[in-house]
């Protein structure tokens, strides 16, 4: 098997609109397979149709890309929304923790949340690790695996679309406990969840990165 390092190529963009909110249909699964833009980049690149290769005499190839696109990144979404019941009520959403991160596109704000719904029991089921602003685009790579080539998943590079501002993180905090979140700032090096809320939504980032390397947070 030889490895082959993909050419860096611009995949289009899917023409939708792309959310991380909750679905609302009676379909919640096949709603977040059309909406997710981390899940959509994935089908893009070609990596849920890697389970169907066979190799030139028709053989199956083993490849772990497989198991990616639904069983590995995506499989606890998946298994929640799979057994939601939208007649039991709509999937509720629980902000646990708000990140500030920069990188040279300037500022941004990710919300990690929680998913809560009843399956059709009525029994509450629920999945953690959402995340809203960040987005999946993968790296591939191509294997020559048996006499043909095979393109296969290696990583991933982090995209954001919530550019942070004051009022994203209010609107992050509408209909939430403020005093239930935890608020974080990402450093080079160091992730600190020792802020207020004022401390990480009411400053420039010169003045977070110094009051985290102060150890000055007053949320401990």
């Amino acid at each position: 098997m030889v490895n082959k390092p993909d050419k860096q190529v611009n995949v289009p963009q899917p023409q939708t609109t792309y959310s991380y909110k909750p679905p609302t249909g009676s379909d919640p699964l096949g709603e977040f397979e059309q909406n997710h833009r981390s899940y959509q980049l994935f089908r893009l690149h070609g990596l849920d149709k890697i389970g169907s290769q066979t190799d030139a005499e028709g053989k199956p190839i083993e490849t772990y890309i497989q198991t990616v696109l639904d069983k590995s990144i995506f499989l606890r979404q998946r298994q929640f929304l799979n057994n939601t019941d939208p007649s039991k009520g709509p999937i509720q959403t629980k902000v646990d923790r708000l990140e500030r991160r920069k990188d040279p596109d300037g500022e941004h704000l990710v919300i990690h949340c929680s998913w809560n719904a009843k399956d059709f029991m009525g029994n509450d089921i629920g999945v953690d690790g959402i995340k809203e602003g960040i987005y999946n685009d993968p790296v591939t790579r191509s294997q020559i695996v048996r006499g043909k080539t095979i393109k296969s998943y290696t990583n991933w590079v982090a995209k954001y679309d919530i550019p942070f501002t004051k009022e994203a993180v209010d609107e992050a905090l509408e209909g939430q406990d403020p005093e239930q979140v935890i608020y974080m700032v990402r450093l080079r090096t160091t992730r600190d969840d020792t802020l207020s809320l004022e401390q990480f939504r009411d400053t420039t980032w010169e003045e977070v990165q110094a009051i985290s390397k102060s150890g000055k947070g007053l949320n401990k």
